[in-house]
């Protein structure tokens, strides 16, 4: 469990070993089972997990949001880490994905 990020205490937690989180066949019961029809995305690696999760998402036939501030990457050797951010989100936005501010979402 996660309180300090807000985790109410019968929120589960799923893990995962690849980067797609849709892999992980539980977390896409809990998703359907609660009725959702959209996922909000947040995490790391942008250009490898986040990436492979919004992939997953749209294959469960879930809506995405990805919260443009909220993923990370590493530098690499050809581009810095703010330029593979911005890419993603641009590639995401292109996909489909809605992109919203971790401002614009946690506004009352």
């Amino acid at each position: 469990m996660w309180p300090r990020i807000g985790q109410a205490a019968d929120e589960p937690t799923f893990g995962k070993s690849v980067g797609n989180a849709f892999s992980n066949a539980a977390l896409a019961e809990w998703v359907a089972g609660q009725g959702a029809r959209d996922v909000v995305l947040i995490g790391a690696q942008t250009d490898f997990c986040v990436a492979a999760t919004v992939k997953g998402a749209f294959a469960e036939g879930l809506g995405v949001t990805v919260v443009s501030d909220a993923h990370s990457t590493l530098d690499s050797q050809e581009e810095k880490a703010p330029a593979i951010i911005a890419r993603h989100n641009e590639a995401f936005s292109e996909q489909g994905v809605r992109l919203a501010t971790t401002a614009a979402l946690t506004e009352s």
